[in-house]
């Protein structure tokens, strides 16, 4: 089954990080497919008592700058995955006017599209991370946030496998099979499952049958045994584990599930204290996850 991921687009060349993890992560180019979005920024209103000749045209000439930007964005990051050996109808292009925000644009776009994940380079992120702070009618992102979030703040080249955390949790589970499901067709990448053992949401007691709930997922994925590992860590801090083992095996990916409480599910994505210490610290690897 084909890959789909919407993957958004910057004009600063030097963000374009989720495209660049895009490019080095997936080696089954012919089983994925992209869709690269741009969301440009739209003039202020030309309100009806200003209304002339002269503010219209300055409306348009403001809009159609913006849209040469993200086209240009577009075709940058376009460029960059065809290098990277993707074909071209493997890749395809939207490119719209803001209509509230960046954030609310990429959670339409993702509910109206059914991909399998959405990549956000750092500017994508601060708008997600912003979004919290507006009021949002919470049903909008009940609906709107349904694949996972791959937050790809500053990507090192050459990275290989995955952290899989496991606490127990539906959501730890889903990303398990999100796991399966995305590494399937990518042998060089094998998957470590990981889990703290101690104080903190991650935290069982026996972690023998949280390891084979994870194995019976990926395997159903056909990611086989052969490609996995476990590992346990002690401590008060899972976050803080987390970040230890990820920049000890260098891996390319760091997954988790995501719980908590919270009035949007946005909010309990981002809230939650060890998901915004890894948002903040994680660095060289994308950061995957999943609700």
């Amino acid at each position: 089954m084909r890959r789909h991921l919407l993957v958004t687009v910057s004009c600063d060349e030097a963000a374009m990080h989720g495209v660049r993890f895009v490019c080095d992560f997936l080696h089954d180019k012919g089983g994925t497919a992209l869709t690269l979005f741009y969301t440009a920024p739209r003039p202020p209103a030309v309100w009806e008592h200003e209304r002339n000749f002269e503010s219209l045209e300055e409306y348009d000439r403001r809009a159609s700058k913006n849209r040469e930007c993200g086209r240009a964005a577009l075709d940058t990051a376009a460029a960059m995955l065809r290098e990277a050996g993707y074909a071209g109808d493997a890749v395809d292009a939207k490119l719209i006017l803001r209509e509230v925000s960046t954030a609310q644009d990429i959670l339409r776009e993702c509910e109206q599209g059914l991909y399998d994940a959405v990549v956000l380079g750092r500017r994508g992120q601060q708008g997600l991370e912003a979004l919290m702070e507006q009021s949002v009618t919470c049903d909008i992102l009940e609906r709107a946030f349904v694949a996972p979030l791959w937050v790809c703040r500053r990507f090192e080249k050459g990275r290989q496998g995955v952290l899989l955390c496991l606490d127990g949790s539906d959501a730890s589970l889903r990303m398990a099979d999100h796991v399966g499901f995305m590494l399937r067709e990518e042998p060089r990448h094998k998957v470590t499952l990981f889990t703290v053992l101690g104080q903190g949401p991650l935290g069982p007691g026996d972690p023998g049958p949280l390891f084979a709930g994870a194995l019976d997922i990926l395997a159903e994925n056909g990611v086989g045994p052969e490609r996995v590992e476990a590992l346990t860590a002690k401590g008060p801090a899972p976050a803080r584990a987390i970040l230890d083992e990820a920049g000890r095996g260098r891996y390319a990916v760091v997954a988790t599930g995501r719980t908590g409480r919270g009035r949007g599910l946005l909010r309990r994505v981002f809230m939650g204290s060890s998901t915004q210490t890894l948002l903040r610290e994680l660095d060289g690897a994308a950061l995957w996850i999943r609700t």
